[in-house]
């Protein structure tokens, strides 16, 4: 039963030996550790962890492009056990009016519509995201919003390795696009989580693949 729960934890957890080997990892351990060197992870768990028992920080830890909330690090029987905190619960993300969309078609049809304006765009995506369902008018009006000063911008499309975020108790894992453009004013919405940083915008859109029954279309 301890195994079942910790296998399905959305939280990377790690148990290394005093070799730094890792003796288990659960799912969302073994995605983080294909991008992240295990012996980065064994010294960070090693410097941090107390003389006894279990220490838990909550402030924000990085490792490349991973972000996280916090740590619980621990000596238990010669081994050293850390657990990271994703943070699922950033906003309060609505799930209304989706409809099915095919992500590229759908950034092409933004890049065709601002390039009739004289706005050069240039676009990279990832094909690996599937047809989703989204707001399609919101997040069409945001990236227009986004561009409505520019004269060139830069559009690409990722999933998120490692990423979820939680909506009414479902966890989805995440998209993201990326517009590099000069900024000129904060965006905020209710549908989609929006970083505005210096290059631009990111958009994080949860991956729907199927519509819940609860979901109001």
């Amino acid at each position: 039963m301890f195994k079942f729960w910790c296998e399905y934890d959305i939280n990377p957890l790690i148990i290394f030996d005093y070799k730094s080997n890792i003796v288990y990892c659960n799912q969302e351990a073994e995605i983080f550790l294909s991008y992240i060197n295990k012996k980065e992870v064994f010294e960070f768990a090693l410097k941090n962890a107390p003389k006894d028992g279990i220490k838990t920080e909550f402030k924000l830890v990085k490792f490349d492009k991973f972000e996280f909330n916090g740590y619980s690090i621990g000596f238990y029987e010669e081994k050293l056990g850390i657990r990271f905190f994703i943070n699922t619960d950033k906003k309060n993300i609505t799930l209304n009016n989706l409809e099915k969309v095919k992500f590229s078609m759908l950034l092409e049809f933004v890049k065709d519509y601002m390039e009739l304006k004289n706005v050069q765009i240039t676009t990279f995506y990832d094909p690996s995201i599937p047809e989703i369902y989204l707001n399609k008018k919101e997040l069409i009006n945001i990236i227009f919003e986004m561009l409505e000063n520019s004269k060139k911008a830069k559009i690409t499309s990722k999933i998120l390795v490692g990423e979820y975020i939680k909506i009414d108790t479902k966890k989805y894992p995440l998209a993201q696009i990326d517009i590099v453009t000069p900024p000129f004013k904060r965006i905020k919405s209710n549908f989609f989580e929006i970083e505005n940083h210096e290059e631009g915008y990111s958009i994080k859109i949860p991956l729907i693949k199927e519509l819940d029954e609860n979901n109001n279309t």
